[in-house]
């Protein structure tokens, strides 16, 4: 159980030039259903210094902390960790905007039991389109709305939520591991400790405006993952080349099928699926390759391409 503490929830964002996207997220954080003294909003600003500073919320405790030229996203991330201060840590990407009831709902799920962390269920948060459809199954399939809450192995990456006691426990291996969320709740798992899908904790992600935007995306990403997977794992080069052709050959399909099998059980999103598996499956294909080209050929500018993908590139709203 939470301690009752002011404030209970820090919101964590990173932003680029993405102006708009990031105003708009701000906007609906201002906007939440909970208490004046519940939220602190963290905003690290990686954009140039002469990009104009974001409007922060004037209800809410907060924190702009101006990091021009950081190119790191595990670095950057875990910083504006550090700088926050609530027993919950919420991380929420600069396009990603928080349903009204967003942190009330969280600091619900929270209340009842010791999570080391809760993920969010997502809607799609640009114009309605088949395309805007299909990326939200590519990126948050697992976790589209209605998803089935309770306890879960793998929640969703870069828009999540850790206790702080969980992050304290990891220490110094949380910023090794926080470029990719899968690694961070990895630990988690290896510890023992419980996670879970919060299903009415919502949230509206903005897609990328076309396939090569968001297929570079997802191929780095995985290429920062699979980097993180083998050094922990102290695999040499033999081992290495073995996973990379082993998910080259497997894994795109298989987890098309593993999508297809949660779709199952949310009948109203079958033909959603149904019509976004070309996108699906060609996403993750290019991010089967980026995890392969991890482990064949190491990290080399995978995580400064990352942060140019992810907080530089203009989302439809």
């Amino acid at each position: 159980m939470l301690q009752n503490s002011h404030p209970a929830i820090s919101v964590v964002m990173l932003v680029g030039t993405n102006r708009a996207n990031a105003q708009g997220v701000l906007g609906a954080l201002s906007r939440q259903s909970c208490a004046d003294d519940l939220l602190e909003i963290v905003v690290f600003d990686c954009a140039d210094a002469s990009v104009p500073a974001l409007q922060m919320p004037g209800r809410f405790s907060g924190k702009y902390l101006r990091r021009p030229g950081l190119s790191f996203w595990r670095v950057a991330r875990a910083q504006a960790a550090k700088e926050s201060t609530a027993p919950i840590v919420a991380f929420l990407e600069d396009h990603c905007e928080p349903h009204a009831t967003w942190a009330e709902c969280l600091l619900e799920a929270y209340s009842v039991g010791r999570w080391a962390a809760v993920g969010y269920a997502f809607t799609n948060g640009s114009s309605d389109s088949w395309w805007s459809r299909s990326v939200l199954m590519a990126d948050y399939g697992f976790f589209a709305h209605p998803v089935e809450g309770g306890p879960a192995r793998l929640l969703a990456g870069n828009n999540v939520s850790y206790a702080r006691w969980f992050l304290d426990e990891l220490g110094e291996d949380f910023e090794k591991a926080v470029g990719v969320d899968f690694n961070v709740q990895e630990m988690a798992n290896a510890r023992g400790l419980p996670m879970k899908v919060a299903p009415d904790v919502l949230a509206a992600h903005r897609c990328y405006a076309n396939l090569w935007e968001l297929c570079a995306a997802n191929f780095y990403y995985l290429k920062i993952l699979s980097v993180a997977r083998a050094k922990a794992n102290g695999w040499l080069f033999p081992t290495r080349l073995a996973w990379a052709c082993g998910v080259l050959a497997f894994v795109p399909a298989l987890r098309v099928l593993r999508l297809a099998k949660s779709i199952s059980r949310r009948p109203s999103l079958v033909p959603t699926f149904v019509a976004s598996v070309p996108v699906v499956f060609l996403v993750y294909y290019a991010a089967t390759c980026g995890e392969a080209a991890g482990y064949l050929f190491g990290l080399r500018d995978a995580e400064e391409k990352f942060v140019e993908w992810e907080l530089n590139t203009p989302r439809i709203v």
